[in-house]
């Protein structure tokens, strides 16, 4: 073998001893992977942990705890329905008229919202509204026992537990008239109670009360109590009950707006109805735990509040959706006191408000498309509320209302016939037919047209039943049943 092929040969023998120290000729080291980031951490959706025992269907109401019931007012009345304010013309369209009348224009009818009438059984046509496809608008009268029960198939419909009846004393003691229209419509109610298996019970309104009317009340009670045997349970099964007796409520204790009864007179009036088996709510203002703005100063009030077994606060108008996280701390204070003491507390939560055709001076407190009422739901409950008070069911002068009613571009117009003027002078209200001049300070005196007060109505975007159905949610979260969430929750 010459040298030539000894030096291939030891080369050859040399790449392969290199190659063979390497492994094989196709291997590729793998590529390095980076560690797996950790999943970005979810929020956890949280729910309330209700402090109560949820209420069944078809079981009686034993607690308000765990409820959202709502106010009704139940005092619309029409010519044609059997109801007795429609004897005299003066008080014909009874809660819809202002100023004697029920006819389009400021200070001419009482309402800022207008129903929604296709689901009523019996309607009526006031004669001059007139809604923007032509035709005559219509009403529904209270008086109607068809009336009532389609509400209260509203609020099984939506979840709400059930209503308040409102008997306004001003309106019902020494008043025949009323007491016929109010004791017609309670009847309807409670006959709808059972049928749609709602709470129900009695609210005494005190506006307008005297000292010597309050006596009246016990007499008025004892009589319901009587008629519809409140404390059996087999003859009234649904009627809301607390601390094992029916719940009737006092509203107006302890307002600083120069009422015409006093503290001592509600402990009289409170002592009375629990003789005669009741249970207490009291409703009562806005800061009440402080005793200071709308509020009298008597520590009296206070000593009446522990010695009921429920408490409602008045929030209507007190606030508004920019300026409600300023009330946070004190529903926060209000539940910690009222825990403290063994008072049970319902905070109120209301839609929103009007109340310009009759106090065209008045702001419109917006909606939001339902942000304004479940802002007030949700911290109510997060702050550790037990149960609601929604203001109001069928509140359409004050624009409080959550029932159904029209569309904004469904209402019928509110423009007068003729171009009448309205002074404001003295904080009161009133129509003339001419200018009065020479007004001085606050007061003033304009054309009808120029204050430009229209129907209100629900958001176009919305089904006229959003009210309801937001409110029946907001009793889901109550009851830990939907995530506890500020955000507007998704109709499917």
């Amino acid at each position: 073998m010459d040298f030539k092929n000894i030096y291939y040969l030891f080369i050859s023998v040399l790449l392969l001893g290199i190659i063979s120290c390497g492994g094989k000729e196709d291997y590729i080291p793998p590529a390095v992977k980076p560690p797996d980031k950790p999943n970005p951490p979810q929020p956890t959706e949280v729910y309330n942990k209700p402090d109560f025992t949820l209420h069944k269907e078809g079981e009686p109401f034993n607690s308000y705890r765990g409820l959202v019931m709502t106010g009704y007012q139940g005092w619309f009345c029409a010519p044609g329905s059997g109801c007795s304010h429609a004897d005299h013309q003066n008080t014909a369209w009874y809660h819809y008229r202002e100023n004697e009348v029920f006819e389009p224009g400021v200070l001419r009818n009482s309402i800022d919202f207008w129903p929604d009438m296709r689901e009523y059984e019996k309607q009526y046509t006031p004669g001059k509204f007139i809604y923007p496809n032509g035709q005559k608008a219509t009403v529904f009268s209270s008086y109607d026992k068809s009336t009532v029960m389609l509400h209260f198939k509203w609020m099984k419909d939506y979840g709400i537990d059930g209503a308040f009846m409102q008997r306004f004393v001003a309106e019902v003691i020494d008043n025949p008239k009323g007491k016929d229209h109010f004791d017609k419509v309670l009847e309807s109610a409670m006959e709808a109670s059972n049928t749609h298996q709602r709470a129900i019970s009695v609210m005494y309104d005190l506006s307008g009360a005297t000292s010597a009317k309050l006596q009246t009340v016990i007499n008025d009670a004892q009589d319901i109590m009587n008629k519809y045997q409140l404390k059996d349970r087999t003859k009234q099964k649904f009627y809301l009950h607390q601390n094992n007796k029916p719940l009737i409520t006092i509203w107006g204790v302890g307002f600083n707006d120069g009422r015409q009864y006093s503290l001592t007179d509600i402990e009289t009036l409170i002592i009375g109805l629990k003789d005669m088996g009741f249970s207490i709510m009291l409703g009562v203002p806005t800061y009440w735990r402080e005793r200071k703005n709308d509020t009298l100063p008597d520590s009296k009030l206070h000593d009446l509040i522990k010695a009921s077994d429920v408490i409602m606060p008045w929030f209507v108008g007190r606030y508004n959706y920019t300026n409600y996280s300023n009330f946070h701390t004190l529903i926060e204070q209000d539940i910690e006191w009222c825990n403290k003491n063994n008072v049970e507390y319902a905070p109120l939560c209301y839609p929103g408000y009007a109340d310009r055709n009759m106090h065209p001076n008045n702001n419109i407190g917006p909606r939001l498309e339902g942000k304004f009422l479940w802002d007030q739901i949700y911290h109510n409950v997060k702050s550790g509320a037990q149960m609601l008070y929604i203001a109001m069911f069928d509140e359409m002068d004050e624009g409080t209302a959550i029932f159904k009613t029209a569309n904004s571009k469904d209402v019928p117009g509110n423009e007068a016939e003729d171009n009448y003027w309205v002074l404001f002078q003295n904080g009161k209200y009133s129509i003339r037919k001419n200018e009065v001049t020479g007004l001085t300070g606050n007061d003033w005196c304009k054309t009808a047209s120029s204050l430009n007060v229209i129907f209100q109505g629900i958001e176009d975007n919305l089904p006229t039943d959003h009210y309801l159905w937001l409110t029946g949610q907001g009793r889901k979260m109550l009851r830990g049943e939907i995530p506890l969430k500020q955000t507007l929750p998704v109709r499917n």
